[in-house]
């Protein structure tokens, strides 16, 4: 009989996860408190490099790499076998001033990084993006296709126990969920199911907006004043993002989008002539240094913790989901 893994939160990183755990035979299940994909995953830009990597640990950067390849060939097989375009765009990012360029300079030959002078800008032509919220719905109709159960809609409240193992996991309508192996992929929501990672793991509210100009080509992603501008296959336009430490609080969500507003028709002057279409926010899994978390648990042996990605889920999850495996 195959063993079965229950995987307790339904993001970028528990599907990748629960793909790979089918890939080697498990039986798998997901447990969503709301829809696949429909937390911070859903809510990100999409680009697939972690920006500013010369202000990070090389680590970061090293789990961003291959992550544009990965989406690629993903893009492929969505579109051959589901006919479902997760608009993978390799539209490169332009680095506006101001910036540090010594800084700069001084890690890209460390990291062998190429790139161009555009006038006072940088130009990283290998940077890709996708589509989040088509990227989340494609993963799901994989998952299901392949035979991995899916739960939402159910949230995780309880954890049973013995001396060294876990038996089961309650959700809130008392179904108990029993299994071999569980893994905690839960994002932000992580140490709200583990106690033990209330001082590892804490929600970012972060917040992005949506212009929609269908007279405006943006041929590059743009970086400048700790934001990001890119542009959709749709020709919308999305601007983000803020990094707020306020729990999981939704307050004074107006004021954060009027000063990302600002700031983008600062950078970009055409977008002056453009409103805000729509908003929406977030809660990263947030962590100290801001690198994932992938471990074995100490205490019970088949726990396993897979979260804390911060703003780069999407980015690090086919590298962090690769570390996950070598323990199986």
């Amino acid at each position: 009989m195959n063993k079965n893994v229950i995987i307790i939160g339904g993001g970028i990183v528990g599907c990748l996860s629960g793909l790979e755990f089918k890939k080697k035979g498990f039986d798998v299940t997901i447990i969503e408190k709301s829809k696949i994909g429909h937390e911070s995953s859903s809510a990100a830009a999409g680009i697939l490099y972690p920006l500013m990597p010369w202000k990070y640990e090389d680590e970061l950067y090293e789990l961003s790499m291959g992550s544009a390849e990965f989406y690629e060939e993903l893009s492929k097989k969505m579109l051959k076998d589901f006919d479902k375009d997760i608009e993978y765009i390799k539209s490169g990012l332009l680095l506006l001033p101001p910036y540090n360029e010594d800084d700069f300079l001084k890690w890209a030959k460390k990291s062998k990084t190429s790139f161009l002078k555009k006038n006072n800008s940088i130009l990283l032509p290998e940077v890709a993006q996708i589509n989040p919220k088509k990227l989340m719905s494609s993963i799901k109709e994989l998952v299901l296709s392949i035979g991995i159960k899916i739960y939402e809609n159910l949230a995780v409240t309880g954890i049973k126990t013995d001396t060294n193992s876990i038996d089961a996991v309650y959700t809130n309508d008392n179904k108990e969920f029993k299994g071999d192996i569980f893994l905690l992929s839960a994002g932000a929501w992580s140490s709200m199911i583990y106690q033990k990672l209330v001082k590892k793991i804490k929600p970012i509210r972060g917040q992005i907006i949506e212009y929609f100009a269908n007279d405006l080509i943006i041929e590059n992603i743009l970086y400048s004043q700790d934001i990001y501008i890119l542009q959709r296959k749709n020709r919308s336009i999305i601007v983000g993002s803020t990094l707020e430490d306020v729990g999981f609080s939704n307050k004074n969500l107006q004021e954060k989008f009027l000063e990302l507003d600002i700031k983008a028709k600062n950078i970009l002057k055409d977008l002056q002539k453009c409103s805000i279409d729509k908003t929406w926010h977030g809660f990263r899994p947030g962590t100290d240094d801001n690198h994932p978390i992938v471990s074995k648990d100490k205490k019970y042996g088949n726990m396993f913790i897979h979260s804390g990605h911060f703003r780069y889920g999407i980015t690090t999850a086919p590298a962090t989901t690769k570390i996950l495996m070598s323990f199986f």
